[in-house]
């Protein structure tokens, strides 16, 4: 008789793991969800997406660690051979662009159309060196934008037609011809009503108007 009882207990103890090895399986198994389709689905882009290098208008930056680099010469600051944070100062007036600095990057530093667009002035400028602008959208109006110390043998022609993202040039040498005699960085303006007005500097705050900070432009 005991015998039999240990061989029905060894039958349930076999029975209750099958069905929860099944039933296992099946919910494993069960098509989820819409919702928890969903949710997953934005969890892995989280995790696996890169942010973009875009600002809420839809442009991208003009050259790599934008942001970082700015720190020297922001947009509309007073420069003056005393207060600059670039000595010896040769300019003064209200700055018309940002300043991003890469005198410690020996490689070349491209520079990128930040919109689709065309190139509608390039060439040598003294306190420049190259220096290139050009013409895009912006809020459904036609806007200038100007890329100074420029290597000239990599300057982009006139004319040419230029999708975002899409490398134009790279930065000059610093202290050198290609830069006339400034640090390796990127003066980068924005002008309103497609202006070609190459002046880095105005001398009075009112002038500025003719200007958008390009720092405003990108989240």
């Amino acid at each position: 008789m005991k015998k039999i009882y240990i061989i029905i207990v060894i039958f349930l103890i076999i029975g209750l793991g099958t069905i929860s090895y099944f039933g296992y399986k099946y919910w494993q198994n069960k098509p989820k969800s819409n919702n928890q389709s969903n949710t997953n689905s934005n969890s892995n882009n989280i995790q696996t997406t890169n942010p973009p290098l875009e600002s809420k208008y839809g442009l991208v930056f003009p050259v790599d660690q934008f942001k970082k680099r700015l720190f020297k010469k922001p947009f509309g600051k007073y420069i003056t051979s005393q207060n600059s944070p670039v000595q010896p100062e040769r300019f003064a007036g209200f700055h018309t662009g940002v300043d991003i600095e890469y005198e410690d990057i020996t490689t070349d530093v491209p520079v990128y159309a930040i919109a689709d667009g065309k190139v509608v002035l390039s060439r040598t400028v003294s306190g420049y060196g190259g220096v290139f602008m050009i013409e895009i959208q912006l809020n459904g109006a036609t806007h200038t934008v100007l890329y100074g110390h420029i290597r000239p043998s990599s300057l982009p022609k006139v004319g040419l037609k230029a999708k975002k993202s899409d490398q134009l040039a790279v930065l000059g040498t610093g202290y050198s011809l290609e830069t006339d005699g400034e640090r390796r960085h990127l003066h980068f303006a924005v002008l309103s009503n497609h202006r070609l007005d190459l002046r880095g500097y105005v001398q009075t705050k009112s002038e500025l108007t003719g200007w958008i900070d390009p720092a405003t432009l990108y989240n």
